[in-house]
């Protein structure tokens, strides 16, 4: 779980991660909410479990957010939450200007709610070509998934098979020739009783690069 106050700061640190692990191709989730929101508020209730939860299966970044914040530099901030007894504090201002970037450099337009986006990471530079987008309030009005919370620990059981496409390609048996990540988050994500236009709506993977 990584703080992204900006988004700039975020592509650094996805570059420093695949430089420091050698992980080339990867799959990063973009965690958009606010701690106005009832799903915001959902998720940083359990913010310090996700943490611990995800550990090195699945890298979230959440915009807006950060830790060691000082009065001076982030007057708008409001801590929020706590993890491992660091207090984390959530700025509108800096978050605002995540989505305008974020908005700039792909197709991808904010929902106004919570929105969770998993893009590739190819040769360690962030990619859009082939993502999924969840609008996690639309989901759970829709039926499509049952809590915030189940749907999460999918993704972090998922995540935990293999950090990389090969790793996962290789333990799910799929054809290497796809990007096996996605192609295993669409296999097994919870579907309400088997919804084919469900699954088409928030299950799919899209090109979302400018």
């Amino acid at each position: 779980m990584f703080d992204a106050l900006t988004y700039q700061e975020m592509l650094k640190e996805i570059k420093k991660n695949s430089e420091k692990y050698g992980i080339t191709d990867d799959v990063v989730a973009i965690l958009i909410t606010r701690p106005d929101l009832a799903t915001g508020k959902d998720i940083l209730n359990s913010l310090e479990y996700y943490h611990f939860r995800t550990g090195h299966s699945i890298n979230f970044y959440l915009p807006g957010y950060g830790a060691y914040w000082t009065e001076e530099e982030y007057p708008d901030g409001k801590v929020v939450t706590e993890i491992a007894g660091v207090k984390w504090s959530f700025s509108n201002q800096r978050f605002v200007e995540f989505i305008e970037d974020m908005e700039k450099y792909s197709k991808w337009r904010y929902s106004g709610e919570s929105d969770l986006i998993f893009a590739e990471v190819k040769n360690g530079r962030l990619s859009y070509e082939r993502a999924m987008e969840f609008h996690l309030d639309n989901m759970l009005r829709d039926k499509a998934i049952i809590s915030v919370n189940q749907f999460f620990e999918k993704i972090v059981r998922i995540g935990q098979e293999g950090r990389s496409m090969n790793q996962i390609g290789n333990k799910l048996g799929i054809d290497k020739g796809k990007q096996v990540v996605f192609d295993a988050l669409l296999e097994k994500m919870p579907m309400h009783m088997g919804d084919v236009i469900k699954q088409e709506k928030y299950f799919c993977v899209k090109n979302i690069q400018k």
